[in-house]
């Protein structure tokens, strides 16, 4: 088992995963049976048109709210989908590397004749498998509670916009491994992750509002993930491909700095 990094980090991992994939899908079945109130509620619309412009830079447009997939467009993939899938992806990205070698079973594990590479590469696909079983979890949760509050569900959209947050997790999980592997530090793997992921947020919706900081979205990797509202208009290749660079370029720097850096005793 020691051998197969990446057996051993999923079965360690098997409670974490099934709690957040229930917690995926209960999210999702959660938002699609409160959908009814807000389509049935008279003048929410009107009610929305009024709230600050900061809001109605998270919500979008008051029109297409209040229909299912722009219900789920602000509610799931703006908010509450990421935040989700970022501790996820966050936490077991930081607990990768870093997390074993504040623990002190990093070098037990490195004795056994496997490379530096091969763990972090097998742990990298552990993380993804993860959030790959809270995308399943997500998608069960969506579908079903559409079915149970009776309407329909754009599929093709709703499973573009799962996968479009899987690699927003993915990026954020990557990034909080690359920095735990390039220096030994747990902490500081998890805050700059999670500082991107907040900065991105900010930079991608209040600063929307202002014209003169508009420009600067293009660094948040949130701008990359929905900045297409990918539910309802389809995924953009060119910023999906950028998260998959990200991912890329944190992968090959955790793997240059892992193979090179003395580990803590």
């Amino acid at each position: 088992m020691l051998r197969n990094v990446f057996l051993k980090t999923l079965r360690d991992a098997k409670k974490s995963i099934l709690y957040y994939t229930i917690g995926s899908a209960a999210l999702g079945l959660y938002v699609t049976l409160f959908y009814p109130t807000i389509r049935d509620a008279t003048g929410f619309a009107d009610f929305l048109e009024q709230l600050p412009e900061a809001m109605q830079a998270i919500i979008g447009d008051a029109e297409t709210y209040t229909t299912a997939e722009g219900f789920l467009n602000a509610e799931v993939f703006t908010f509450m989908g990421p935040m989700v899938f970022g501790i996820f992806a966050i936490i077991a990205g930081m607990a990768a590397i870093a997390g074993e070698e504040e623990s002190h079973t990093l070098d037990q594990l490195l004795a056994n004749p496997i490379s530096r590479t091969s763990v972090l590469l097998q742990k990298a696909g552990a993380l993804m498998i993860g959030l790959l079983m809270l995308s399943i979890g997500l998608l069960i949760g969506l579908i079903s509670g559409s079915k149970i509050a009776g309407f329909d569900l754009a599929i093709t959209g709703t499973i573009l916009g799962i996968i479009s947050l899987y690699m927003l997790g993915v990026t954020f999980g990557l990034i909080a491994l690359a920095v735990g592997a390039s220096t030994g530090r747990k902490g500081l793997a998890g805050g700059i992750a999670a500082a991107v992921g907040v900065v991105g947020f900010l930079l991608d919706t209040f600063l929307s509002v202002v014209d003169a900081l508009d420009p600067a979205r293009f660094i948040s990797v949130f701008y990359y993930f929905n900045n297409n509202d990918v539910i309802i208009n389809g995924i953009n290749a060119v910023h999906f491909l950028t998260l998959v660079g990200i991912a890329a370029l944190a992968v090959a720097i955790a793997v240059w700095r892992f193979e090179r850096r003395d580990l803590a005793n």
